[in-house]
């Protein structure tokens, strides 16, 4: 097993930022029914005024996968993708958060999008991600 390589501490407003959205994603997984979370992202997006830009996503999903280190429950694709949509969504940035799915083997996944494409997500280009959910 690697040791997985230390990672620099976020700027505190970040983490900040991260904590709360990590949390709020996880109840929100956890706890509602799909629809009620996609309800509140569709609410949370119209309220981010300004798109972000790549750098901005960056820095979110650095603080989000700094903040989910130390998270003591689930944290897979589904709340830390929509942590980061919330994250940047409490500075007033607006990205896209997807959910898809790609075939051979079956698997589904979750991620943001800013300005361009993916971002934090490995490159795949022979087996990319199909969308079937935008917000």
């Amino acid at each position: 097993m690697a040791v997985p390589t230390r990672t620099e501490r976020p700027p505190l407003p970040d983490r900040l930022g991260a904590i709360a959205a990590l949390a709020v994603a996880s109840a929100l997984v956890q706890a509602a029914p799909l629809r009620c979370t996609l309800a509140v992202a569709r609410i949370t997006k119209r309220c981010a005024h300004r798109p972000a830009t790549a750098e901005e996503g960056v820095r979110a999903v650095a603080a989000r996968d700094w903040v989910s280190r130390f998270f003591p429950g689930r944290a897979a694709c589904l709340e830390i993708s929509l942590a980061a949509f919330l994250a940047l969504a409490l500075r007033g940035r607006s990205v896209d958060w997807c959910i898809g799915c790609r075939f051979d083997p079956c698997e589904s996944h979750a991620w943001i999008e800013a300005e361009s494409g993916p971002v934090g997500e490995p490159e795949t280009p022979d087996r990319p991600f199909h969308v079937t959910l935008r917000i």
